[in-house]
């Protein structure tokens, strides 16, 4: 593909890899975008490199941009990264694919967007049992991920909305947590950095 990105041929215009579908919906859940500009936002050193390594199949390392945001006793916590890119076609690529999720994604690419999702802006209770949720910033995006989980079985989900926060949550219920989490696992850069235990036997049957 070499150093340019307005090619329609590339493998990620066709959506055909879950590496693919991944940074899909991480950027979906953790993106940064401007007028020509589009990149993530993250506190989480191996998801920046996750999509850095996604940026290098599309364009020179040259062009690139990574600001590193130290803790302080004002505005955050932890260190913070912001890694991001000038280049129109591959922002209008991503904000069709946000826009049209339910047709690009489908098959074997919603789990691995789905993980990408739950990184991005994702959580679970530590006992990897209670509370596990995604949040959206709009009922759109939320309703067209339940579409695609209500597609793979899952039947036991809600859409909460929290009017002050100005948030959307899709939950999922206790009985079908273990069964996300498991299913999303091999694709999950925060799962496989957690404690969480997957049940192979969903893994082998459905991935």
């Amino acid at each position: 593909m070499g150093n340019t990105v307005g090619s329609a041929n590339s493998d990620f215009w066709n959506l055909k890899t879950k590496d693919d579908a991944y940074i899909v919906g991480l950027w979906c859940a953790d993106g940064y975008h401007r007028t020509s500009s589009i990149g993530i936002s993250n506190t989480d050193s191996d998801l920046i490199e996750k999509f850095r390594k996604f940026f290098l199949k599309f364009l020179s390392a040259e062009r690139l941009k990574l600001r590193i945001y130290h803790p302080d006793k004002f505005l955050r916590r932890t260190k913070a990264y912001h890694l991001y890119v000038n280049s129109r076609p591959l922002l209008r690529k991503f904000r069709e694919l946000k826009n049209n999720v339910t047709k690009f994604i489908n098959g074997d690419l919603i789990l691995p967007y789905m993980a990408g999702r739950f990184d991005g802006d994702g959580s679970v209770a530590k006992d990897f049992y209670r509370d596990c949720r995604i949040v959206y910033g709009n009922l759109g995006e939320a309703q067209n991920d339940l579409e695609l989980m209500l597609s793979l079985g899952f039947q036991k989900m809600k859409i909460y909305n929290y009017r002050t926060a100005k948030t959307f949550c899709l939950y999922f219920s206790r009985l079908e947590t273990n069964k996300f989490l498991s299913l999303i696992y091999p694709h999950s850069i925060r799962l496989q950095k957690s404690v969480f235990a997957p049940r192979r036997d969903l893994i082998t049957t459905v991935v």
